[in-house]
This record gives C-alpha cells, sequence and structure tokens, in this order.
C-alpha cells in the first residue's frame, strides 16, 4: 500500500535523524544569520538521503501536499530537501496552477538560499512551458511588496542563455534600479553577468544607458 504524504515524510526524518550531527547544526545555522535551526546534516549526506527516499515514493504521490509538509518542518534541511524534490519534477509534469503553490514557497520561510533555487529552476522552467503566464504573474510579482518576488522576477531567466527575454529584463532593471536593498542589486547585477555570456555588447550598452552603479554594476561587469 502507498504511503500517505505524512508517512513519506516522517520515513525521510527517521532517516535524517539517524545522521544529526548537533556539533554541526550551529555552525550552519550561524552562517545563515542564524534565521533557522539545522539538524547539521551536511549537503552530500542530505542528497544521498533524498536520492533513496524518493525512490520510494509512488509516482501518484502529492508533490505539493509532500513540499508543504517538509516546508512546515522547522530544520532547514528539510526545505532544501523540499526544493530539490521539486526541482526534479519533469518540465511535463508541470502544471499551469503550480503558480499558486510555487508564490507560496518562495514567500514562506524566504531567505537567499531558497529562493534562489526555486527560482532559478522550477519557476524558470514553469514560464517556459507556459510563456502566456509570464505577463500576468510578472506583473503582479513585481509590484509586490515582498522582496523575494521582486527578485524572482529579476533571476527567474538565469538558465535561459541566449533565449533570455532582454527587454523584460531591461525593464525590470529600470524599475529596481534605485532600489537600495543588497538582494535586489545583487540580482540585477547576477542577472546581467548571466546575460553577458551570451550577448556581451548589449549588456554593455545597456549599463552604459541607464548608468548603473555600485554593487549591480561591479556584479553586472565581471565577464564584460
Amino acid at each position: 500500500m502507498t504511503d500517505s504524504p505524512l508517512q513519506a515524510v516522517e520515513k525521510l526524518q527517521e532517516k535524517m535523524e539517524r545522521i544529526r550531527i548537533s556539533s554541526n547544526a550551529s555552525s550552519m545555522s550561524k552562517y545563515m544569520k542564524n534565521l533557522f535551526p539545522f539538524a547539521g546534516v551536511k549537503s552530500p549526506e542530505r542528497k544521498m538521503v533524498h536520492r533513496e527516499w524518493v525512490k520510494t515514493l509512488s509516482k501518484n504521490q502529492d508533490r505539493w501536499d509532500i513540499a508543504f509538509l517538509l516546508w512546515e518542518l522547522p530544520e532547514r534541511e528539510y526545505q532544501y530537501i523540499a526544493i530539490d524534490y521539486l526541482n526534479k519534477i519533469p518540465k511535463k509534469n508541470i502544471e499551469i496552477g503550480d503558480i499558486k503553490m510555487l508564490e507560496e514557497i518562495l514567500t514562506n520561510k524566504s531567505w537567499w538560499d531558497s529562493v534562489d533555487a526555486i527560482a532559478s529552476n522550477y519557476v524558470g522552467e514553469y514560464f517556459k512551458k507556459y510563456p502566456q503566464q509570464v505577463k500576468p504573474i510578472i506583473s503582479k510579482w513585481r509590484n509586490s511588496d515582498n522582496m523575494w518576488l521582486n527578485r524572482t522576477c529579476l533571476i527567474f531567466q538565469l538558465k535561459y542563455r541566449d533565449e533570455t527575454n532582454f527587454s523584460l529584463l531591461k525593464d525590470l532593471i529600470i524599475q529596481y534600479q534605485d532600489v537600495k536593498e543588497f538582494f535586489i542589486q545583487k540580482a540585477i547585477g547576477w542577472s546581467l553577468r548571466q546575460h553577458s555570456k551570451y550577448k556581451p555588447l548589449e549588456v554593455q550598452k545597456f549599463i552604459n544607458e541607464i548608468s548603473l552603479e555600485g554593487l549591480a554594476k561591479r556584479e553586472a561587469s565581471k565577464y564584460l
């Protein structure tokens, strides 16, 4: 009989508890500004447990039920497992309604580690599959009071290579150019730096046109 989502997550917890290292937990938490408690399970061990655990899941499991159960657990490693699990979902199985759950993930227990991993993977793949959703969703997120949704708008195309919608990216950067928030300025620079790998002249021209400066310019110019 197939485990329920709760049973599946409980079995994962049992595996994680067996390799918990309390002495690692404090330093891992400190690295993340003490925003989240950690179990002390480092990335290689966590990924090994994740790979074995995923094999036990039924293909009929509701991925969002499992993801949200993991998101509710206190230790940060469980959010990492949720993200790894979601990012492995085949593109063919991404559904148009997933955007509601993605927004929930992006805006809860938010920090760069979780937002960047889901934004540049699942969110990016979502918009590739449903390009008609870019305009309404990005229009909503870019004007949100939630900084992490703003950052997602800037970085969801990071893996688009030369298929990046540079007109959209430029429009977003102009909107956020004077926003002093570190994570927004960093994202501006990161997105431009990534695009400069494929269109360096376009990026240099844009940097000059808008007189980009500070952190954003330093990040954007690294490959120019």
